[in-house]
């Protein structure tokens, strides 16, 4: 069963994790890439990790599956017409273009 209540507080903590990596990223003038998509998702759940505030699993329901195979590599992020796209995955890229 899911705790919607410790869900939505990853939620909520990833968001200004997120968006501190992404500016940060976006100042040196990096282009969004799936090496760096998946390199501030490492970094963004690491924070979350780190501070114990909650359970793995829920850390775990918002990272990129390797069941979705997406790339790592240096080309540009595009997820073309997907609708299944990993909730750090969009939170990230959508960070990444409202900065510009």
């Amino acid at each position: 069963m899911v705790d919607v209540t410790e869900f939505d507080a990853v939620i909520g903590r990833l968001k200004p994790v997120v968006a501190t990596l992404v500016e940060s990223h976006r100042t040196a003038g990096h282009m969004l890439t799936w090496r760096l998509l998946r390199k501030i998702e490492t970094e963004a759940l690491g924070q979350l990790e780190e501070s114990g505030d909650f359970r793995p699993a829920y850390i775990n329901m918002v990272r990129a599956s390797a069941v979705f195979c997406y790339p790592d590599n240096d080309e540009p992020v595009n997820f073309g017409e997907s609708n299944g796209i990993a909730c750090a995955f969009s939170m990230i890229f959508e960070a990444y273009n409202q900065s510009h």
